[in-house]
């Protein structure tokens, strides 16, 4: 294995233990619409690793009918950032996620890559102050993972042996098979594929099988 010179890392379940409330926030949002709250439930489930402005679009388009409703769009995002943003700002890190960023930020460059849109991620990690230890962070939208991936490679000269891109859950890592990237996946409850992949239960696990590859 080529020596790892940057890794870019998701946000929720791997650097905030948020998942469950990003879950818990959808179902106070499902309850903002009681008529249509199974249906959204079943959509936000089947397309769980979707950007929540996708799942916005097709609420949307279900409560009116429309093709194209901007308005509910932009209004539904507004009342999912209402509920959530604190909370995520507030809630506990991953084990070891500060000592992580704190020990590797002045070794290799990171990122962060995550499925938040990009100026509520913004937001959230400079509440945490997280600024400091980061190259950049990339929300989506705009920036999907698999772009910010081949971004990342370009403005640091790398090949994709030499980035590490750490992540909880299968579309993450269907993010690294694809553009080539080393995966490390944090367990955080959420499914992998069946393919023997190694998970580590924390921060302080990812750190340790990292070491060696400096």
């Amino acid at each position: 294995m080529s020596r790892i010179r940057a890794v870019v890392l998701d946000f929720d379940g791997v650097i905030a233990e948020s998942n469950a409330i990003k879950n818990g926030a959808f179902e106070e949002f499902f309850a903002l619409y009681p008529a249509h709250q199974e249906s959204m439930r079943a959509f936000h489930q089947e397309h769980h690793a979707k950007p929540r402005r996708f799942k916005f679009t097709y609420y949307a388009q279900e409560l009116s009918g429309l093709a194209d409703d901007t308005e509910a769009i932009e209004q539904m995002a507004a009342k999912f950032s209402t509920l959530l943003s604190d909370k995520v700002i507030r809630c506990a890190e991953v084990p070891g996620a500060r000592q992580f960023l704190e020990e590797f930020h002045s070794l290799v460059p990171l990122y962060i890559s995550s499925m938040t849109p990009h100026e509520e991620l913004l937001r959230i990690v400079e509440a945490r102050g997280l600024m400091p230890f980061i190259k950049q962070a990339f929300g989506n939208p705009p920036h999907a993972k698999d772009v910010v991936v081949r971004q990342v490679l370009a403005w640091e000269g790398l090949q994709p042996q030499e980035v590490v891109f750490v992540g909880d859950s299968a579309s993450d890592y269907e993010v690294a098979l694809n553009t080539g990237l080393v995966f490390m996946g944090r367990d955080s409850g959420q499914a992998f594929p069946d393919v023997g992949l190694t998970l580590y239960a924390d921060l302080h696990e990812i750190a340790d099988a990292l070491r060696p590859l400096l």
